[in-house]
């Protein structure tokens, strides 16, 4: 099933906010990022954002893809927007060092998001 271009773009935004997240948390131990208040900001914003666009993509769009696991993106979303202080710092870290890295190969492996990627000079960074 081919996306369409709206579809395309949030595929693109999820894209995106990974990059950030992992640019955000590659250089720092657990302890400075805990500690780093707008840094652990900056990362919950980028998930939430993940969240946002992975809600906007249509049930059947999703269920073509079931390696991504999109009630969990979404139900964190859910809990970033709406618990404030209850997000543990810890819980954090491990989905940016454990989940995100195969959230990234699993929409890479989406041909038409790939072959937008590839075409353009400012994403090439994500595919690599």
């Amino acid at each position: 099933m081919p996306l369409d271009e709206r579809e395309l773009s949030y595929f693109i935004d999820i894209l995106e906010c990974i990059h950030d997240v992992q640019k955000f948390t590659e250089s720092v131990s657990f302890q400075e990022f805990e500690n780093d208040k707008m840094r652990k900001l900056a990362v919950e914003r980028q998930l939430e954002v993940i969240g946002q666009a992975a809600n906007k993509i249509s049930k059947e769009t999703q269920q073509t893809y079931p390696s991504i696991p999109w009630e969990r993106i979404i139900g964190l979303r859910n809990r970033l927007a709406h618990d404030y202080g209850d997000i543990l710092a810890k819980r954090i870290w491990d989905i940016c060092h454990s989940s995100i890295q195969s959230l990234l190969e699993s929409i890479l492996k989406i041909d038409a998001v790939l072959e937008y990627v590839a075409r353009d000079e400012s994403l090439k960074r994500l595919g690599e």
